[in-house]
């Protein structure tokens, strides 16, 4: 089961920066500059914390991670914007195969 989350970082450096705002790509969908909405599973947020750990200096960088609840529920609805969003908050839409 995924939940959704908001995940913002303050980053020092250019280049770090870059590379954090590609990683967060990745895995979510950007709402604002350094605010990404992502649907994570356990797994996936160990593997999005690990790999941002590889590009961050923990010393002087920072990640906040906010669990918002499972997705399809409370998690796809707390997120309200004022003024225009830079992108919308994606739907949930099954996928048949």
């Amino acid at each position: 089961m995924k939940n959704v989350y908001l995940v913002s970082y303050d980053v020092c450096d250019a280049k770090r920066l870059r590379l954090t705002y590609r990683k967060l790509c990745g895995f979510g969908t950007p709402l604002q500059y350094s605010v990404f909405r992502c649907e994570l599973s356990p797994m996936q947020r160990q593997s999005l914390k690990e790999q941002l750990w590889d590009i961050l200096n923990l010393d002087v960088d920072r990640v906040m991670i906010v669990d918002l609840g499972p997705a399809g529920a409370r998690g796809d609805e707390c997120v309200e914007f004022w003024g225009s969003s830079r992108m919308a908050v994606p739907t949930r839409t099954a996928v048949i195969v």
